[in-house]
């Protein structure tokens, strides 16, 4: 069976190099040199573009949702490996949510990043600036990106992780063949919030959504249609149990 709690610090791992590349890249693009004191705020914000952070959240959910779901569906069918029309059938549904519901996502991280990015600046420069210590400045973001937006990059990859392994694994349960329900799994440390302890093992059919104790509903743990108190930073997850018919058999979807 899937072992979420050795699998979620990978994913995280690699969600945050993901991001960090991104940002990085993101960043040098910026015409540091066509800055001045009158400009440079309208110039980073034109040039910190929505597509390009499509492209980051495209690789998050390529990267961990797919695999993720690729090993819910081997749990859920008993299949030997990877099947490419699955995996065309994830990366359709990773397209078409992007698109859609992750918009909001999308677009509230560009802003957050140009309002650090701003704010950074702005807090660097002295009361008699120069053009060159504004470029100085913006330079020293851009080469320094990793640690300049380490928090943030974290809380990315920590929530993303969560999101697109859940998203996936959702989208894979609803095309397995058997009637399922979905329980809550919550990561129980001392860095879990109260609510998602009280969470743990909630059990609802699939097509339910999970009913929270602030009365947010969730699809999925890190669900993007749920409140972000409800979504940053979460590290849980859930299971799939089939359900059985009076005598014990797997009740399947066509038997309906």
């Amino acid at each position: 069976m899937t072992n979420w709690n050795k699998l979620q610090p990978r994913y995280e791992k690699k969600a945050y190099r993901i991001v960090q590349k991104h940002i990085k890249l993101i960043l040098s693009r910026i015409p540091v040199d066509n800055t001045n004191l009158n400009n440079y705020e309208i110039i980073i914000e034109l040039n910190i573009h929505r597509e390009d952070l499509f492209k980051m959240f495209l690789e998050l959910y390529n990267t961990i949702g797919i695999d993720y779901g690729n090993r819910v569906n081997k749990d859920l069918e008993k299949v030997t490996k990877a099947n490419t029309l699955f995996n065309d059938y994830l990366l359709k549904e990773i397209l078409l949510f992007l698109s859609n519901e992750g918009g909001v996502k999308i677009t509230s991280v560009r802003d957050t990043l140009i309002q650090e990015v701003i704010k950074s600046i702005k807090d660097g420069l002295g009361e008699n600036a120069t053009v060159v210590d504004l470029r100085n400045a913006l330079y020293a973001i851009i080469s320094k990106s990793q640690a300049f937006y380490k928090y943030q990059a974290l809380r990315i990859a920590r929530t993303e992780t969560t999101s697109a392994s859940n998203f996936a694994s959702f989208k894979t349960a609803e095309q397995s063949d058997l009637v399922l329900q979905k329980q809550w799994i919550s990561v129980l440390d001392n860095r879990t919030r109260l609510d998602h302890r009280l969470e743990d093992n909630q059990l609802t059919d699939l097509e339910q959504p999970f009913i929270m104790a602030s009365g947010a509903v969730l699809q999925y743990p890190g669900d993007t249609g749920a409140p972000p108190n409800e979504v940053i930073n979460c590290r849980c997850t859930m299971s799939f149990i089939p359900k059985r018919d009076a005598q014990g058999n797997l009740i399947l979807k066509t038997n309906m």
